[in-house]
């Protein structure tokens, strides 16, 4: 999804008008995750100082249904409470102004 004359953050921050994971980002982008993370961090600062509106659907286990916090924007390696790997990655989505 290149776009032209944009930057890499400028295009994340486009696709982050409806819900994205971190990992979604990265491989559309052909970037690394932790690069892509790193990106989304300041896009959800700056956002929140703008006003905007931040919605992050937290990981969660596909087994036990554990919710991580919202601030972990990058898929858990497994469950602290039932051990488990089958996880949700995060959903982030930048909206409109609250």
């Amino acid at each position: 999804m290149p776009l032209n004359n944009t930057t890499v953050r400028q295009q994340i921050g486009v696709m982050l008008t409806q819900p994205r994971t971190i990992s979604s980002i990265a491989h559309e982008l052909g970037i690394t995750r932790p690069d892509v993370e790193e990106h989304v961090r300041h896009l959800l600062k700056s956002a929140r100082a703008a006003g905007r509106r931040v919605v992050v659907e937290p990981a969660r286990c596909r087994s036990c249904g554990f919710t991580f916090e919202e601030s972990k924007l990058t898929k858990p390696g497994k469950c602290p409470d039932c051990k488990g790997t089958h996880l949700y990655e995060p959903l982030i989505q930048i909206a409109a102004a609250a």
